[in-house]
């Protein structure tokens, strides 16, 4: 699984009720409508009810994943996720994981590994809950570790590896993460080098088990035909008894700032043809450092998105050559650590005596932060009251989206929210983006992006991706990458693991 984009998750109490029919018990309020509750062991229970069809979607969720690797136990996360379905004390083969499945009239079930959790879900039939539960409590509790189980998961998992590393999507992307956060690189790589699955003992899953595979560090949610006071029961019945020691500090110490003059180029024979893509990527605020910046951070972008808007058409004006409007794009993906901003856009390549992309590039990095000068200097003027109110609705727009399937809420939205951030986080989104002020923006713009008076600009790396087949047809591209001091990405040196041999 990639990197996550920003999941925008916020409630809406008036309107949420198209969607849910949320029930009222000692752990709701207003705020928060989703009923939760908090077992003396330290898992925390959510559950949603919505009985419009008769399933319930059970889903357990742990932090941890690629940012709270280390080196020496880069991928193991992704592959104790396999481990996990091979067996456990009451079904312990795959085959007998599987047919629990089929006997339950499973229709749905997955397992995923991301940058910041690891989630495994089943949807069962409603009166089928209590099996459920109980199957991913021997499956989280009582996971079977021997050799040849591991040694044949090995195989699968090196092979699905080798895939990633080998697609070029993957090949930019970590080379330019890798090398903008060269302090902890592997925290941005799920994947991890294929030596390190090869080494894995049973002895490393028991201790990654021991760590993050226990209940302060884990959540349970249940979603769909249930009532929270039956979930809440089970939960206790098959959970209550588990036990683990107190949560595990992730991502610390917090990565440092992206290195200054970071200059990528990446020739890609499978690129499309007459365009390139250009990407500039600042350091942005971790979640639970800078916890207002993030919220500000989303109101900017939906200000940003406008295709019409101020600042896409004049970046068309003023551009070297632009694809088109729709191909602009700000984003910030919300993190716990390495949090970036980034700009993405693409150029049409092969203009008859237009400068290289890599010049061309250049002047639009340059452009894209006089723009951003210009909003931090007067934002009101430069969107206006309406368009900062039109952007906090799409925020609550976005989120009644995410909110329309019960199943889908749970896990991902859900999901994603309490293991990056928290929960508070999550059930406060709403107040504190309508707090976000154009003075929030002026001061997100100065702190991240263009520096508090427009001369000591914070460092923003750049990469460009274009067609290997273009290249020659772009005069002067080859003296450009010694002249702005490129660096030519290669598949053997994208990913962290390869530059530090």
């Amino acid at each position: 699984m990639t990197q996550q984009k920003r999941w925008l998750g916020l409630f809406f109490v008036l309107l949420i009720s198209l969607f849910f029919v949320f029930p009222v018990v000692a752990e709701n309020s207003a705020a928060n409508p989703v009923a939760h509750r908090l077992l003396a062991n330290g898992l925390e229970v959510f559950v949603v009810e919505n009985h419009a069809v008769p399933l319930a979607t059970i889903c357990v969720v742990f932090r941890g994943g690629a940012s709270a690797q280390a080196p020496e136990n880069a991928g193991l996360f992704h592959l104790y996720e396999h481990m996990l379905f091979a067996g456990n004390e009451k079904y312990p083969t795959q085959a007998a994981f599987t047919a629990a499945l089929n006997r339950m009239g499973v229709p749905n079930w997955n397992g995923a590994t991301g940058s910041q959790y690891i989630n495994y879900y089943i949807t069962v039939p409603s009166n089928r809950l209590s099996e459920g539960i109980e199957f991913w409590s021997w499956a989280v509790k009582k996971p079977i570790f021997n050799e040849e189980k591991l040694e044949r998961e090995k195989e699968v998992v090196i092979n699905e590896i080798r895939g990633y590393h080998t697609d070029p999507d993957h090949i930019f992307q970590n080379a330019l993460q890798s090398r903008a956060f060269y302090k902890f690189p592997w925290r941005k790589n799920i994947d991890g080098p294929e030596e390190n699955i090869r080494k894995t003992t049973v002895a490393d899953l028991q201790k990654i088990q021991e760590t993050y595979y226990i209940p302060r560090n884990t959540a349970l949610m249940i979603a769909g035909d249930i009532r929270p006071d039956q979930a809440f029961a089970l939960a206790e019945q098959w959970f209550g008894d588990w036990k683990g020691g107190t949560a595990p500090t992730i991502a610390e110490p917090p990565q440092g700032p992206i290195p200054a003059n970071l200059k990528l180029a990446y020739a890609d024979e499978t690129f499309y043809q007459g365009v390139s893509m250009v990407q500039y990527l600042w350091r942005g605020p971790d979640v639970l450092r800078e916890t207002k910046d993030t919220y500000t951070a989303d109101v900017l972008l939906f200000l940003l998105s406008s295709p019409v808007g101020r600042f896409k058409t004049t970046l068309m004006e003023k551009g070297p050559g632009l694809y088109d409007e729709r191909y602009i794009d700000f984003s910030y993906p919300t993190s716990r650590d390495g949090g970036t901003f980034g700009f993405t856009t693409y150029l049409r390549m092969g203009i008859p005596g237009a400068p290289s992309i890599l010049s061309r590039s250049e002047a639009l990095r340059k452009l894209v932060l006089e723009e951003f000068a210009a909003i931090a200097e007067d934002p009101e003027g430069y969107f206006g009251k309406e368009e900062l109110e039109k952007a906090k609705t799409k925020l609550i727009d976005q989120n009644l989206l995410s909110m329309e399937v019960a199943s889908s809420f749970v896990t991902g939205t859900l999901t994603f929210w309490w293991s990056v951030a928290t929960t508070d986080y999550f059930f406060s989104y709403e107040k504190n983006c309508k707090a976000v002020s154009f003075q929030d923006i002026r001061d997100l713009i100065k702190k991240y992006l263009t520096g508090p008076n427009g001369t000591s600009q914070p460092p923003v790396a750049t990469a460009v991706r274009y067609s290997t087949s273009d290249g020659w047809k772009e005069t002067g591209l080859q003296s450009d990458l010694s002249a702005y001091g490129y660096q030519e990405v290669q598949e053997e040196t994208a990913f962290w693991w390869q530059q530090q041999r």
